[in-house]
């Protein structure tokens, strides 16, 4: 039986890989997964524990070497695939003497730590790490265009460079709601018909930059008395912006909600996604948010203007320009025509990063491995 090993260091992308992992199966392969922690059963035939570290010079992923190159020694895999930036570097470099066997390696980088206007930090420590990896990967999976030419230009090393449109969403999951369901939605979590809903989907750390949405709330709230602001997520920050929130006397108009499990139901019943993000990928909020049809306001970065065109399906403003972001958001409060073109735009263009799509432009790079 052929055989190919998904690896991340973190669990949580067995959601992204599900329908990779899926696929296979149905190809008759076996599915091994390998990790940093335990994870419920998905579509894999075996799970692997490996202590993989976010910190480069963590002693765990020393571990991590030993552990997952003795697994690739004693089991053969003819493809592997590999996720985020420490555990894509262990994979590949355990994976170098049954490379030489054959084997296969596909890493997807979703969003290098390497960027225009990223830290000094990331260039001298990410961007020379990538590079003298890519030598050790059969094909690099790119899911931004900044990325994509960045590595075309510095001649990474990788056998194939190629972009998709993100890793696919389930769309059959999301719909617009009708008037009826909207007003249901709202009532729920205490908002009422008129009230302009502002939500943000991400995880209070620092690179997502909840700091600028917050500091400018007070200034939208008086330029648009019903505007409401929920935030969805968790993560070290939150306390922090919790206090912050209640010190300002905001805690009126701006709800923690922490984690949902119901995040596309949470965007349809909004007006607008907010996004002020340093850095991203190709942001998986947007995606959703165009799902369910609502524009998007978002810092101009790569991965959020990969699928945010301003005007068309949003509108994007620089890092720290509080008064486009604010101008933009009156705008689209005071033109519900405007909202409801942009509506279609994005019901149209969200169909480019469908879970099938996504399905069959891996598929192409599989096919060229197996």
């Amino acid at each position: 039986m052929k055989k190919v090993l998904f690896t991340s260091h973190t669990a949580n992308f067995c959601k992204f890989n599900r329908p990779f992992m899926r696929w296979f199966r149905e190809q008759g392969w076996q599915v091994d997964y390998a990790c940093a922690c335990e994870e419920e059963v998905y579509d894999y035939d075996n799970l692997y524990k490996i202590s993989f570290a976010r910190v480069p010079w963590s002693k765990d992923n020393i571990k991590a070497y030993k552990d997952l190159k003795k697994i690739l020694d004693e089991n053969y895999y003819d493809i592997i695939h590999t996720h985020t930036p420490m555990g894509s570097v262990i994979t590949r470099l355990a994976a170098r003497n049954t490379r030489k066997k054959g084997t296969k390696v596909i890493y997807t980088a979703h969003g290098l730590h390497f960027f225009k206007g990223a830290p000094l930090k990331n260039w001298l420590m990410y961007y020379p790490m990538e590079k003298w990896m890519s030598k050790y990967t059969d094909c690099l999976v790119l899911i931004n265009e900044e990325d994509y030419q960045n590595c075309i230009k510095r001649h990474f090393k990788a056998g194939k460079i190629e972009k998709i449109d993100g890793v696919g969403v389930d769309l059959n999951r999301f719909e617009c709601l009708q008037p009826e369901q909207k007003k249901q939605c709202r009532k729920e979590l205490g908002i009422s018909e008129k009230d302009f809903v502002l939500v943000c989907v991400a995880e209070f750390i620092p690179r997502k930059n909840h700091a600028f949405i917050l500091d400018n709330m007070k200034k939208i709230h008086k330029e648009i008395p019903d505007a409401k602001l929920l935030l969805l997520g968790q993560g070290e920050l939150m306390s922090e912006y919790q206090v912050d929130v209640k010190r300002k006397g905001m805690q009126e108009y701006v709800t923690f909600l922490g984690y949902r499990s119901d995040v596309n139901k949470i965007c349809a019943l909004s007006d607008v996604l907010v996004s002020a993000s340093y850095q991203e990928g190709l942001p998986m909020n947007m995606i959703e948010a165009m799902a369910v049809g609502i524009p998007v306001v978002c810092s101009d970065i790569r991965g959020q203007r990969d699928l945010i065109k301003d005007g068309k399906n949003g509108y994007l403003f620089q890092l720290g320009d509080s008064e486009r972001y604010c101008n933009r958001l009156v705008e689209l409060y005071n033109n519900p025509e405007l909202r409801e073109e942009i509506k279609e735009n994005n019901l149209r263009d969200v169909k480019k990063y469908s879970i099938d799509n996504a399905i069959g432009a891996m598929e192409k790079i599989y096919r060229r491995y197996m």
